[in-house]
C-alpha cells in the first residue's frame, strides 16, 4: 500500500530514500519571487538550476516571473545556437559577398518556433504520463517555468564535438530533477521518464529529418 511522506510528500511503498523538505530554511529569503525588472536574480536562479538546486527548482516552479524570464533564456540559446552555425554567412558579408539575410532570418525564425513547439508538447507528454503512470501532482505551468529557466544549459550546444551530448544529457537531467521535486515523483521513475521521452523525441526527430525516396 503506498505511503506519503511527511517530510517530501513524496509516495513510496516499501522502501524510501527522502530527499528533505523541497523548500529549505533559507528557501524563503534566497529565491522569493522579485518585484519588477530583476534579469540578475533570474539568471542566477537559472544558473542554480543548471547545478540542480531543488530549492531553486522549486522557487523557479511557483514563480510567475520564471515563465517569462525562462523564455527569454530559452530565445537566447536559440540565437546562440543558430548564430554559431551562420558565422560563415557572416564572414562572407564582410568579405563583400551576397548573402540572402532576409531569407536566413526567416529560416531560423521557422526553426525556432519548430523547437519551441516541440519542446512544449514534450513537456506536455511527459507530465501527462507522470500524472497518468505515477501520480504526478505537480502542474504544466510549473514545469515550464522551472525547465525553462534550466534551458540556460543548451548555450552549450555549440562547444565542439560534445556540445551537442553535453546540452542533451545536461537538459534531459534537469527535467528529470524537476520531474521529482515539482511533479513529486521518485527519482528513479523521473530518470525513466525523462530520458526515455527524450530518446523517444531523438529518434522521432532523426527519423522525421531522413530524406525519403
Amino acid at each position: 500500500m503506498a505511503q506519503e511522506c511527511s517530510v517530501c510528500g513524496q509516495s513510496f511503498g516499501l522502501t524510501h530514500t527522502c530527499p528533505g523538505s523541497p523548500v529549505g530554511p533559507e528557501f524563503a529569503n534566497e529565491w522569493l519571487q522579485p518585484k519588477g525588472f530583476a534579469p540578475l536574480f533570474y539568471f542566477r536562479q537559472a544558473v542554480a538550476i543548471a547545478r540542480f538546486e531543488d530549492d531553486a527548482i522549486v522557487a523557479a516552479s511557483r514563480c510567475n516571473g520564471a515563465l517569462a524570464y525562462g523564455a527569454i533564456f530559452w530565445l537566447i540559446s536559440r540565437v546562440v545556437i543558430y548564430g554559431m552555425s551562420l558565422l560563415p554567412f557572416f564572414r562572407a558579408v564582410l568579405r563583400g559577398y551576397s548573402v540572402p539575410l532576409s531569407g536566413i532570418g526567416m529560416a531560423i525564425a521557422i526553426y525556432t518556433i519548430s523547437d519551441g513547439v516541440v519542446m512544449l508538447v514534450q513537456y506536455a507528454i511527459s507530465h501527462g504520463l507522470a500524472r497518468w503512470w505515477f501520480g504526478a501532482r505537480g502542474t504544466y505551468i510549473g514545469i515550464l517555468r522551472a525547465t525553462l529557466l534550466g534551458s540556460i544549459v543548451t548555450c552549450a550546444y555549440p562547444i565542439p564535438y560534445v556540445g551537442m551530448l553535453v546540452a542533451g544529457i545536461w537538459s534531459t537531467a534537469i527535467l528529470m530533477c524537476v520531474f521529482e521535486q515539482v511533479d513529486g515523483i521518485e527519482r528513479m521513475k523521473a530518470f525513466a521518464l525523462s530520458y526515455g521521452i527524450g530518446i523517444a523525441f531523438f529518434i522521432l526527430s532523426l527519423e522525421l529529418s531522413t530524406p525519403r525516396h
